[in-house]
């Protein structure tokens, strides 16, 4: 029993480890903020349920509205901030949205 937790162990000291951040991984990471580099982002949707016609929209914006970037910057500025470990910039946002 105890040799078996000696050879398990650092099996899982490894899987605990973080995983090192990549460009590539960087670059997916920050795909998902890309939308809201200019302070703005919105949704649409609309469908057919057994309930009937269904519709809903959201709106968010956040202080970014106030220093606007291109995807492009908003890109290149958030792949190097992930490789070099450094927070991401606080945000401050609204989301609203409504269903009928």
């Amino acid at each position: 029993m105890i040799r078996t937790l000696i050879y398990i162990t650092p099996l899982l000291a490894v899987a605990c480890a973080p995983v090192p951040m990549t460009p590539e991984r960087a670059e997916r990471l920050c795909r998902e903020d890309a939308p809201l580099a200019d302070g703005f982002a919105g949704r649409v949707g609309v469908g057919v349920g057994t309930g009937g016609a269904k519709a809903r929209g959201g709106i968010v914006v956040t202080d970014r509205v106030f220093n606007p970037q291109s995807e492009e910057e908003f890109m290149r500025d958030c792949i190097a901030r992930r490789l070099n470990g450094e927070p991401a910039p606080t945000t401050v946002g609204i989301s609203i949205g409504g269903k009928t």
